[in-house]
């Protein structure tokens, strides 16, 4: 899971890295809720965390900056998608997690049907051939 989150991670930065808008260098707030928080390139700040329970990988969180919702959704300072100031969306990580996608799907398909056939034979079953019409 740790190489499909990172595999994941890098996609998204290099979607971020495409975008031809935005910060030239980190930005300092100097006023209002955010004063004191310095926000940098969304590119630099994609992060993942695995999640677990009882020692098994139970999820995992991507994080990232706020700002990297409102380019997925096209929107901004209040502004909608559409309307008089036209935003661009952009599916910089939606598009990253669709491409991984099915190799989530099998990594976890692998996990759970071995996990399963453990489970089975630590309860005393034997492994049979099975035939599917």
């Amino acid at each position: 899971m740790e190489a499909w989150a990172r595999e994941t991670q890098q996609l998204s930065k290099a979607q971020a890295a495409l975008f031809t808008k935005g910060k030239r260098r980190n930005r300092t707030y100097k006023s209002g809720k955010k004063a004191g928080k310095t926000e940098g390139k969304l590119r630099n700040h994609v992060q993942f965390q695995l999640k677990s329970d009882g020692g098994e990988v139970a999820g995992v969180a991507f994080q990232f900056p706020v700002h990297g919702i409102f380019k997925e959704y096209g929107v901004s300072r209040g502004y909608p998608a559409s309307g008089h100031m036209r935003r661009s969306m952009s599916e910089w990580i939606s598009g990253a997690l669709g491409k991984q996608d099915e190799r989530l799907a099998d990594i976890v398909a692998e996990y759970q049907s071995g996990k399963v056939l453990r489970t089975f034979r630590a309860i005393g079953g034997k492994t049979t051939s099975w035939t599917v019409n």
